[in-house]
C-alpha cells in the first residue's frame, strides 16, 4: 500500500512559494481515523534539489516570452486538473515543479473567452529512463528526436501545448507547457508558431538537463510514499451493489483499465502504473461514461487539490456524507453536459468519480461500503 507523507499546510504552502515545486502532500490527522504512517526519507534531506536547482524564475520567463517578445513574470502554481495522476509524481519519489503566468486557470471544465493563462511544468521521475519512450502526448512515437544538451529528447506540439521529454541519468524527465485556446491564434501564444515555442523551450530543457547531470545521486533521491504491489480490483468498497444503487440500476459489471501493459508507455502511464492508479468503468443498461478511479495510499493528493492556491480556487470542495475528519473532496461539473468528477480521500486513499449520472451518490456508496 501507499502511504501518506505528513507535512503540514504550513510547511506545504511555503515550500511551494519558494521554489514552484510540487511538495509531498499533507495529511491532516484525525480522532475517528487510522493513524498515518511516515514516509520514507532519504538520509540526506538536506542537500536535494529543490526546483530552484532546476531553473531559475529568468529561465522560466523566457520560456514563455510571448511573440513579441514579452518576457513575462511567472509565479510558483500548479494548474488545477480533476486527474489523480497529474499529482501523483511527488508520491513516487518523483520531483514536480511548476509555474504560471497571466491569470489563474480556473475550473478545467471551462474556457472562458478572456483567460490567457499557460503553465510551464517539470516533472522528474528517477528510475523511469528505462522505461522512457519517445511518445507524443500519447498519441504515437515522436520523431525524429531533438538532441538537447547532447541528450536525445521527443519534442512536440499538440492540444493543449508543448512538451519536451528525455531520459536523462537514471531519470524520466517530462517538461510540459499548457495554455488555453492553444494553436487558434488566441491567448498567451497568440499568432506565434509551434517551432518558435519549441526553440524557447529547447534551453529551458538544455538548464534543467545539465542541472540534472551535475548533480550527485544522492540529491535526487527524494522522499516518497511506501509502495507495496497490489493487484487492481473492482471488489472492497467498490462493491457493485452499492454502486449500482447510487445509479440507480438493479446490477452493473465492470472492466477494469491500468498501465501495467501499455508498450510503449507514455508519461501519464508510467506515473499511473508506479502509483498503482487504475480505474474501474461501469458497465450497466443506461450508464454512459461512469468510471471510478482508485489510488491506494494517496490520500493526501486530496490534501494537495485543497491547500494549493490555483487548485483551491479552482476545484470546490463538498461534504460527502460518511467522511470523518481530515478527508477532503472536490467537485468539477460541465454545466452543458452534467458530467461531474469528484475527487476524495477515504482513509490513506484517493478516488476519482466520473458520471453523468450522479458522482456524488457513488462517492458516496464508496463511502459506506468502505466503512
Amino acid at each position: 500500500m501507499l502511504r501518506r507523507t505528513l507535512i503540514t499546510p504550513t510547511v506545504f504552502l511555503a515550500l511551494v512559494a519558494l521554489t514552484g515545486c510540487t511538495a509531498q502532500p499533507s495529511a491532516e490527522p484525525s480522532a475517528s481515523a487510522t493513524p498515518l504512517p511516515t514516509a520514507v526519507v532519504p538520509a540526506a534531506a538536506a542537500s536535494l534539489y529543490t526546483c530552484d536547482d532546476l531553473a531559475s524564475l529568468d529561465d522560466v520567463a523566457h520560456a514563455l516570452a510571448t511573440v513579441d517578445g514579452t518576457v513575462p513574470t511567472p509565479v510558483a502554481a500548479i494548474q488545477p486538473s480533476t486527474t489523480l495522476t497529474d499529482y501523483a509524481v511527488p508520491a513516487i519519489g518523483g520531483l514536480s515543479c511548476s509555474w504560471r503566468v497571466g491569470a489563474a486557470a480556473g475550473d478545467p471544465m471551462e474556457y472562458p473567452a478572456a483567460a490567457d493563462w499557460a503553465y510551464l511544468t517539470v516533472e522528474v521521475v528517477p528510475g523511469g529512463a528505462e522505461t522512457w519512450a519517445p511518445s507524443s502526448f500519447g498519441d504515437g512515437p515522436a520523431d525524429p528526436l531533438t538532441v538537447i544538451d547532447g541528450i536525445e529528447a521527443a519534442t512536440g506540439c499538440g492540444d493543449p501545448g508543448c512538451f519536451v521529454s528525455a531520459p536523462v541519468g537514471d531519470a524520466w524527465v517530462e517538461i510540459a507547457m499548457s495554455t488555453i485556446w492553444f494553436g487558434i491564434g488566441k491567448g498567451h501564444f497568440a499568432d506565434m508558431p509551434t517551432d518558435a515555442i519549441l526553440a524557447q523551450l529547447e534551453p529551458f530543457a538544455a538548464s534543467v538537463f545539465t542541472a540534472l547531470t551535475g548533480a550527485d545521486p544522492g540529491q535526487l533521491v527524494w522522499p516518497m510514499v511506501e509502495h507495496v504491489n497490489r493487484d487492481p480490483a473492482c471488489t472492497g468498497a467498490l462493491k457493485s451493489q452499492g454502486v449500482a444503487r447510487a445509479l440507480g440500476v438493479d446490477s452493473l459489471e465492470y472492466e477494469i483499465f491500468d498501465s501495467a501493459h501499455i508498450d510503449p508507455i507514455y508519461f501519464d502511464g508510467y506515473v499511473a502504473q508506479r502509483a498503482g492508479i487504475f480505474s474501474c468503468s461501469v458497465r450497466a443498461a443506461g450508464i454512459m461514461g461512469t468510471s471510478i478511479s482508485v489510488g491506494y495510499g494517496l490520500g493526501g493528493v486530496v490534501d494537495l487539490m485543497v491547500t494549493t492556491p490555483d487548485a483551491q480556487a479552482a476545484l470546490p470542495t463538498i461534504a460527502l456524507e460518511g467522511a470523518v475528519d481530515g478527508e477532503h473532496a472536490v467537485q468539477v461539473c460541465a454545466d452543458a453536459s452534467g458530467w461531474c468528477t469528484v475527487i476524495f480521500s477515504l482513509g490513506q486513499s484517493a478516488y476519482q468519480v466520473e458520471s453523468r449520472t450522479d458522482a456524488v451518490a457513488v462517492a458516496e456508496a464508496i463511502i459506506a461500503q468502505a466503512r
